[in-house]
C-alpha cells in the first residue's frame, strides 16, 4: 500500500472540515464551532493555494490518480 502524501492528508482534512461546516450550517447548532470551522477552512484552503473565489464558494477541486491526489485545481 502506498504511503499517504501530505497533499492527500491536507485534502482529506479540508473535505472533512467542509462536511462538518455543511452539517452544522444545516442543523443551525453550534454557531461558535461553525465559525471556528469556517476559519480553519479558509486558512487551510489558502495555504493549499486555492483562490479567494474558490474559498468563498467552497469550490475545491483536485485531480486524482486512483486514490491519490495528483494536482489541485486552484483557479
Amino acid at each position: 500500500m502506498a504511503r499517504t502524501t501530505l497533499l492527500d492528508r491536507r485534502w482529506a482534512q479540508l473535505m472533512a472540515l467542509c462536511r462538518n461546516e455543511a452539517q452544522y450550517s444545516a442543523d443551525g447548532t453550534h454557531p461558535r464551532l461553525l465559525r471556528l470551522i469556517k476559519k480553519q477552512i479558509d486558512e487551510l484552503a489558502s495555504e493549499m493555494g486555492f483562490s479567494d473565489r474558490s474559498i468563498a464558494t467552497r469550490d475545491f477541486r483536485a485531480e486524482r490518480d486512483g486514490d491519490r491526489i495528483t494536482r489541485l485545481i486552484t483557479g
